[in-house]
């Protein structure tokens, strides 16, 4: 029997994972990403992400990070952008492609990328992509719908062991934030009245499914409560109109004008979060990054699974109440007029989760 994967690698291999579109899962990849690059320190990783999402990166001493560039436009300009990636992957002949995501850009990227070993799940198509494929966690576990069962980091692990990692469970998520983006991040908020050398609190209560926010006067009155407890509060944003929509309605219903902040750059985000005394918002990516800056945190949850996506090893309060239809798709609530899910937390539920977490005074 063939060794896995990961005791096949030559000493010095270069390993690229691909991890396109969402920043949430970016950023829970890191969990699992570090553990091998601890396990096997002679490997150098890579993880091909979305442009905007390569600041995760920046100064981190364990993972390289390559952008993929969409390309604005015509086609051409698409198909250049495509080129160009495609090049830079074949001229670092990396051993192994691992493709972490499924779509068709990744299987194209991997089929095309010159490794040795081309990697995906077995249910990713076209299969022809892959010369190794791995299986479901159920069939990994033996157990049907465990995967549904576990978290997301936790899923993850289950194909990294089948590759050969030992160990028995994941280790948390982490992201560092550079010197730079410190600074910039700190001016960005000085530039809205805030002073970061003093206790914050960062409000996230923005988000693209309608189904995922929580009601923009409950987070008003939550902001309200919170600079009444002697903390500053600033709220964060996508730079769309929607969201700065979104944004406004918030600050529009609270006692006074909510500053914000809806264009930073992803590293100047991770260093506002990570500054902040208390992160408080939806179930997004930016809860992600809170839980790898190990800001205390509580997370608003709806729809969407808690049990594969809730703040990961952190210091976090989540807050839910359970429907029958959770979890659903999260584009339409098909049960209520309303997603009644988000809609019934309360504010005293929200309130009591940050008192367990001890950050007021």
């Amino acid at each position: 029997m063939a060794l896995p994967l990961f005791h096949q690698l030559p000493n010095g291999s270069r390993i690229l994972f691909i991890r396109l579109r969402n920043l949430g899962e970016v950023v829970l990849d890191t969990a699992n990403l570090r553990a091998l690059k601890r396990w096997r320190p002679d490997l150098e990783i890579t993880t091909l992400v979305e442009s905007i999402y390569t600041d995760l990166f920046e100064s981190d001493t364990e993972i390289d990070a390559l952008p993929l560039a969409r390309g604005a436009g015509q086609r051409r300009s698409r198909l250049l952008s495509r080129l160009a990636i495609l090049s830079e992957i074949r001229r670092r002949r990396f051993t192994a492609v691992i493709n972490l995501h499924g779509g068709p850009t990744s299987a194209q990227l991997s089929l095309l990328s010159g490794a040795r070993f081309r990697v995906g799940a077995s249910h990713f198509r076209p299969s022809f992509a892959y010369n190794l494929q791995i299986p479901e966690v159920d069939a990994i576990t033996g157990g049907a719908g465990e995967s549904q069962k576990l978290h997301t980091v936790e899923n993850q692990w289950m194909l990294f062991k089948w590759l050969g990692m030992p160990g028995e469970s994941p280790g948390p998520t982490g992201l560092s934030v550079s010197a730079g983006f410190r600074q910039t991040a700190h001016a960005a908020l000085a530039g809205v009245g805030i002073d970061p050398s003093r206790d914050y609190a960062v409000v996230a209560p923005t988000n693209e499914f309608f189904t995922k926010r929580w009601l923009p006067e409950r987070f008003a009155a939550l902001v309200d409560r919170l600079r009444s407890h002697g903390l500053q509060v600033v709220m964060t944003g996508a730079p769309t109109a929607e969201q700065r929509a979104q944004l406004d309605a918030v600050s529009a219903a609270a006692n006074s004008p909510i500053p914000a902040l809806s264009n930073l750059r992803i590293g100047e985000l991770v260093a506002v979060i990570a500054g902040a005394a208390l992160f408080a918002g939806n179930d997004s990516g930016p809860a992600h990054i809170a839980s790898a800056v190990r800001t205390p945190q509580v997370v608003l949850f709806g729809p969407a699974s808690s049990v594969r996506w809730h703040p990961w090893q952190a210091p976090a309060e989540l807050v839910q109440n359970y429907f029958p239809c959770n979890p659903c798709s999260m584009f339409r609530c098909d049960q209520f007029p309303e997603p009644e899910c988000i809609r019934s937390i309360s504010i005293e539920q929200v309130w009591q989760a940050i008192g367990r977490l001890g950050v007021l005074s």
